[in-house]
């Protein structure tokens, strides 16, 4: 059986590092969504039903604002297809491997094009969404 070359290793290694981190901002995000939905009715349905805590009934309407302004800094949403993306592109590298007997050297110059391609386009905090790619 052949042993995996360095380049092949590294594909992988770095596929399943991208579906753990691309699976975890789509987790998190979604889970936030789902807190503002449910933060956002609860004010409603307290004053249908009579619930006499106003404080408590004005902290979880102030929710949904702190989580959208939370995403909005974190971009978890963006972040997990820019990793979704990156995982996919890695994979078509493997596929050439594997099936059109790509060289390993032709496979970490694709790698080395590929890195290059996405520097600096990993949503941050520090720029807005309009300025990312």
């Amino acid at each position: 059986m052949d042993e995996k070359s360095a380049v092949v290793a590294e594909i992988e290694s770095e596929v399943k590092a991208r579906y753990r981190y691309s699976k975890f901002d789509f987790v998190l995000n979604h889970l936030l969504l789902l807190l503002v939905v449910v933060a956002s009715s609860y004010p409603a349905f307290a004053q249908i039903f009579g619930d006499n805590q106003p404080k408590l009934t004005a902290a979880i309407a102030a929710i949904p604002a702190f989580v959208l302004l939370f995403q909005r800094t974190f971009k978890w949403e963006q972040r997990g297809e820019w990793h979704w993306d990156y995982r996919r592109r890695l994979i078509a590298i493997l596929r050439e491997v594997r099936d059109q007997g790509l060289s390993d050297s032709d496979a970490s110059k694709k790698l080395n094009l590929l890195e290059e391609e996405l520097a600096g386009s990993f949503p941050g905090v520090n720029y807005p969404a309009s300025k990312e790619k």
